[in-house]
C-alpha cells in the first residue's frame, strides 16, 4: 500500500513539471511576442549600432572551375546578437533558459553574398529557428551550399595557387546602422572535409568598412595537387619526345628511321589530344603547361625534319664530294672526337715516348764491340717504333686522311650532334617548366 501510493505520488509529480513546463514555455512564447515588431532592430535607441558577430565553418570544396571562375562551397554561418526584447526572468517561468523561434517571426539580419557566380540571394533557409537565451543572446545558426565568383590564374597550372574569396553584407543595412564582427580571424575546419584536387593550406577573415556599407571577407588559399598532372601528363610526353630522339642511333641502312620518327610524333599528338581535357580551357591566361607542351611536340616534328635531312647526307652520291667549308667543318668534328678518344695531351705521350727511346740508345754505347750490329739494328727497331707512335700522335691531333670527309661521315656526325641538341633541349624545357613554375 505504501509502494503504491509512492509510485502514484512520483508519476503526479512529474506530470505536473512536465505540464508546468510546457505552460510555461507557452507563456513566455506568447509573453516575447506580444507587442513584437520584426522589422525594428533589437536595440533600444535606434541611434546604436547593432553588432552583430559572424563565424563561418568550412564543410567542404565541391569545385572550382577554371573556365567560368566558379567556386562551389558548402558552409555553415553561426550568428550571434542581442535583443533586449527577448529577455525573461526564467524564475517566473520554471527555470526556462531557451526558446526557439521561427525567423520569420522575430528580428535577424539579412546576410546576401556579393560575389555569386549566378543571382544574388539571401543565405539560410525558411525553416531554421532561432535560439534565444533568458539574456536576450539570439543564436541563429544557418548554412547554404555557395556557388561565388573566383578569379583563377593558371599560368603555373598545375603548380598554380589561388586566392578564393567569400563577401557577406548586412543587405538591408547601412555601416552606421549595423556593425559586423569577427568571432574568429580565420575560417572554422572542424568539420571540413578535405578536396582531392585542391589543397586548403590556409584561411582568413577580415572586416572591411566601405561606406556606407560593411563587408566580410572569408579568403580561402588554395594549392593544386599537381601529382596527378604530372605522371599522367607532362613525364608521358617527356618519355615519348626522349624515345624519339633516339632515332638517331637507328642505322640509315635499316630503311626505319623516317617510319620511326613519325610514329613517335604521331603517338605524341594522340596522347596529347587524350589529355587535353585536364588541361585548363583558357585563354586568360594561358598556362605554361600548354606552352611547353607545345614546345616538346615542335621538337618531335624537328626530330623527324632532322632525320630526312641526315638520310639526304647519308645517301648521297660519292660522286659528288663534300663542299670544302663543310669538310673543314668535318674534320674539325671528327678530330675532336678522335682526340676525346686518344687523350688530351697526344704530344706530351709523344715527347715522352721520344726521350726513352734517347735514353736507351745512350745506354747501349758501352756494350762490347761485337754486339754493335745488333744494338744498331735495336736502336733502328726503337727509332721506327718512336717514329709509329709520333704518326699515331699526329694522327689524334691532326689528322690528314682528307678521304674520310665523305657524306657518310658528315651524316654519321650530324646524327651525333641532333642526338645531343634534342637531348639538351628537352632537359632544359622540362627542368624550366619543373622549377620556374614552383618558384614562381
Amino acid at each position: 500500500m505504501i509502494t503504491t501510493i509512492f509510485q502514484w505520488t512520483i508519476v503526479t509529480f512529474v506530470l505536473t513539471v512536465v505540464f508546468a513546463n510546457r505552460t510555461s514555455m507557452e507563456s513566455l512564447y506568447t509573453d516575447l511576442l506580444r507587442d513584437y515588431n520584426p522589422h525594428i532592430r533589437p536595440n533600444d535607441d535606434q541611434t546604436q549600432r547593432t553588432v552583430i558577430s559572424v563565424t563561418m565553418h568550412l564543410i567542404s570544396i565541391n569545385e572550382i572551375e577554371e573556365l567560368t571562375g566558379v567556386m562551389s562551397t558548402v558552409v555553415n554561418v553561426d550568428v550571434m546578437w542581442r535583443d533586449p526584447r527577448m529577455t525573461w526572468n526564467k524564475t517566473k517561468y520554471i527555470d526556462v533558459t531557451d526558446i526557439l523561434f521561427p525567423q520569420e517571426l522575430v528580428w535577424k539580419p539579412d546576410l546576401v553574398v556579393t560575389n555569386p557566380a549566378k543571382k544574388v540571394r539571401k543565405i539560410g533557409f525558411e525553416d531554421i529557428m532561432i535560439r534565444y537565451n533568458n539574456n536576450g543572446i539570439a543564436y541563429w545558426y544557418t548554412g547554404d551550399y555557395l556557388e561565388t565568383s573566383c578569379d583563377i590564374d593558371v599560368t603555373h597550372f598545375p603548380f598554380d595557387r589561388q586566392v578564393c574569396t567569400i563577401v557577406m553584407i548586412p543587405w538591408n543595412y547601412r555601416q552606421n546602422e549595423l556593425t559586423m564582427s569577427i568571432a574568429q580571424n580565420n575560417v572554422q575546419m572542424e568539420n571540413f572535409t578535405a578536396n582531392g584536387e585542391w589543397i586548403l593550406y590556409k584561411t582568413t577573415a577580415e572586416r572591411v568598412g566601405d561606406r556606407p556599407y560593411e563587408y566580410i571577407y572569408f579568403n580561402l588559399y588554395l594549392e593544386r595537387r599537381s601529382s596527378f598532372f604530372i605522371i599522367n601528363l607532362f613525364v608521358p610526353v617527356v618519355l615519348l619526345v626522349f624515345l624519339n630522339c633516339m632515332v638517331f642511333f637507328l642505322s640509315p641502312d635499316s630503311g626505319e628511321r623516317v617510319g620511326y620518327a613519325i610514329t613517335c610524333l604521331l603517338a605524341i599528338t594522340v596522347y596529347m589530344t587524350l589529355v587535353s581535357e585536364t588541361i585548363p580551357k583558357t585563354s586568360k591566361p594561358i598556362c605554361i603547361l600548354s606552352i611547353v607542351l607545345l614546345v616538346l611536340l615542335m621538337v618531335s616534328t624537328v626530330i623527324c625534319f632532322l632525320t630526312i635531312i641526315s638520310l639526304n647526307f647519308h645517301f648521297r652520291s660519292k660522286q659528288k664530294p663534300l663542299p670544302e667549308w663543310l669538310a673543314k667543318i668535318t674534320r674539325a668534328l671528327r678530330c675532336a672526337n678522335i682526340k676525346r678518344r686518344c687523350g688530351n695531351n697526344p704530344r706530351s705521350d709523344r715527347r715522352e715516348r721520344k726521350e726513352t727511346s734517347t735514353e736507351t740508345s745512350q745506354s747501349q754505347t758501352d756494350v762490347e764491340s761485337s754486339k754493335t750490329q745488333s744494338i744498331e739494328d735495336s736502336e733502328h727497331t726503337s727509332n721506327g717504333k718512336s717514329v709509329h707512335l709520333e704518326k699515331e700522335s699526329e694522327n689524334c691531333h691532326e689528322p690528314q686522311d682528307h678521304d674520310l670527309e665523305t657524306w657518310k661521315t658528315f651524316a654519321i656526325l650530324f646524327d651525333h650532334y641532333c642526338f645531343l641538341f634534342c637531348c639538351i633541349s628537352l632537359l632544359i624545357g622540362s627542368l624550366y617548366f619543373v622549377i620556374f613554375t614552383n618558384i614562381m
